[in-house]
């Protein structure tokens, strides 16, 4: 069975939160408030009589809650969510009922360790570099635009790349790190939506299995070369990575970016890839798999270190590697592949936002979209993905999964502000798990588009994106990020009801401009570990979730008090 966005747009404009159930309706209950001074209080009485319950707790200081659960056994869990944009904040919480030791989730003490949690992209000094870039611009007057475009047009645009040309490509911002490489693949003038392009391959020197100069563990050859070219720029639409990007992003680079600032390179339709081993570490089972560096879209006047193409990078050691003969279809060939549309999608996020619409977007943002899109093109090159399920299964496949993203989200989602990014491999992980929930909930490919194309940098992006979608309407990033933790802990149902949900049992078909994406099941306790659901209060992250289990097969009364500090807003979670 497959789902339709089309389909999706009819149900109900807004998603109910309170008294949710399987089709049918709840008892909800009273509720009362007082306040003392700075301090407010209030009480709750609640009853479930569905499959699911889902009701805010509030706000207040001080909340008793009593939840009547009759004779049918439940699990009870609270979510914390914390509104603060800065500042962490702790709870307390105490109940009637004892837990007994096998309900509560141990955090490991050691990282997962599947292959696609060890996939780094860029270093932090390259995303901040992005994202500050704008300091560099140099902008067009008036009336000098024309002159100043056509002198840097002649300086920038060097001859077309040609088979067996060898240069160097500098790494960093200077000329002090490079490396010396060869144009092993030219794909020329291939027709796209924005005109002819051509994508050249390089590769370093000391990567390419020429029979004399490759000196690491694994090799690129030039079967793997005509691999990679084929799934980034092929003839034909709709097709490749070039294609299923940019039809939701728009184009990565155009002449509209030196008529703005003369200090950027001009346009020549081409893309660039280069291979090598980035930071020269030699590993074959992770590190940091490719990165866009927007240094290179300056001219090497201002940027001294730029290579003056509209390019990317990806790791040789790791592309190469495979357990037997080299495939395209084994693990990290695959995920290079799924690397080249996260990395694209930095490229065009560059020209799209931060050229054309003089808006850098925060980090977490960025990276956000960058992740999710490997979630639309899995099923497309034919790769797990961050869900880490066979490409052709909708599902939300088998327990115990230790694949993809989401182990890694599981095993941290109660230590996460999702807003914050400290560069680890965890904080990829919770911005994949926010975007998979945003395209599942509000339009798609769509609202990835719209988040690109606003103009503002942090979560005020996602809110005027979604709210552009059927189902979106009144939303704020405060109820996007309740509804987030609500749909983690119900992603084991699949049949919710006006409720935000990760799990349909199928894929969902979303079509989009010229191209149709599959969005696969997720169930987050599908994974080995299952999301963290801690048995005591704790700190709740400054715009982040905190996930508290009061306890499995409960029957009766029972009684919750919990003290808040008034930008956390506790809700009730049964099923």
């Amino acid at each position: 069975m497959y789902l339709n966005f089309k389909h999706l747009s009819l149900i109900t404009a807004s998603f109910i939160l309170i008294g949710c159930g399987g089709g049918g309706t709840t008892t909800g209950g009273t509720t009362t408030s007082t306040t003392s001074g700075t301090t407010t209080s209030s009480t709750k009485s609640i009853t479930i009589t569905d499959d699911y319950h889902v009701e805010s707790l509030g706000q207040t200081n001080s909340i008793s809650a009593t939840v009547n659960l009759g004779n049918t056994p439940k699990s009870l869990y609270i979510l914390l969510s914390n509104y603060h944009e800065t500042q962490s904040s702790s709870t307390n919480i105490t109940h009637n009922k004892t837990v007994s030791r096998n309900e509560s989730q141990k955090v490991l003490e050691e990282p997962v360790t599947t292959m696609q949690a060890k996939a780094l992209h860029a270093h932090a000094s390259i995303q901040e570099f992005n994202r500050n870039s704008k300091k560099f611009f140099k902008t067009n007057t008036a009336s000098s635009q024309k002159i100043q475009a056509k002198t840097v047009a002649l300086s920038t645009v060097s001859k077309k790349d040609v088979l067996g040309d060898s240069q160097i490509f500098y790494m960093e911002e200077d000329t002090s790190v490079s490396t010396q490489a060869t144009a092993r693949k030219v794909v020329s003038n291939i027709s796209t939506p924005f005109g002819l392009k051509t994508l050249n391959i390089w590769v370093s020197n000391d990567s390419f299995d020429s029979g004399l100069g490759c000196v690491k563990s694994k090799c690129v050859t030039q079967v793997m070369v005509d691999a990679l070219a084929s799934t980034f720029l092929q003839a034909g639409a709709d097709n490749d990575i070039y294609d299923w990007v940019t039809n939701i992003y728009g184009e990565e680079w155009n002449s509209a970016a030196q008529s703005k600032y003369s200090n950027l390179i001009s346009a020549n339709d081409e893309i660039t890839i280069l291979l090598t081993d980035i930071d020269n570490d030699n590993s074959i089972n992770g590190g940091t798999i490719g990165y866009f560096h927007s240094k290179d879209n300056f001219d090497s006047t201002a940027i001294a270190g730029s290579n003056q193409r509209v390019m990317f990078y990806a790791d040789a050691v790791l592309f190469a590697n495979a357990s037997g003969t080299w495939s395209i279809d084994e693990f990290w060939p695959k995920e290079m592949v799924s690397t080249l549309a996260h990395e694209f999608q930095h490229m065009i996020h560059f020209y799209q936002k931060t050229v054309l619409l003089d808006t850098t977007s925060e980090v977490w943002l960025n990276e956000m979209l960058a992740e999710t899109t490997e979630d639309l093109i899995a099923t497309k090159i034919s790769h797990t993905g961050p869900r880490g399920v066979d490409p052709l299964d909708g599902s939300a496949g088998n327990a115990p999964n230790t694949q993809g993203r989401y182990p890694l989200f599981n095993q941290n989602n109660n230590s996460l502000s999702l807003t914050a990014w400290n560069g680890i491999l965890a904080d990829y992980s919770k911005v994949n798990a926010f975007g998979a929930y945003l395209v599942r909930n509000y339009g798609g490919a769509k609202v990835l588009h719209d988040i690109m194309h606003n103009a503002f940098e942090n979560e005020n992006a996602v809110v005027d994106a979604v709210t552009k979608s059927v189902q979106g309407s009144g939303k704020t990033f405060n109820m996007l990020l309740k509804e987030w933790g609500v749909a983690v802990l119900l992603s084991d149902n699949e049949n919710l009801q006006n409720t935000p949900e990760y799990n349909t049992g199928d894929f969902t078909l979303d079509t989009y401009n010229n191209s149709t994406y599959e969005l696969g099941s997720i169930n987050f306790f599908n994974y080995s570990p299952i999301p963290t659901l801690n048995t005591s209060a704790g700190t709740v992250q400054a715009q982040g979730n905190y996930y508290y289990k009061v306890g499995d097969n409960l029957t009766g009364t029972v009684n919750i008090d919990l003290t808040l500090n008034g930008t956390i807003e506790a809700t009730l979670i049964a099923k």
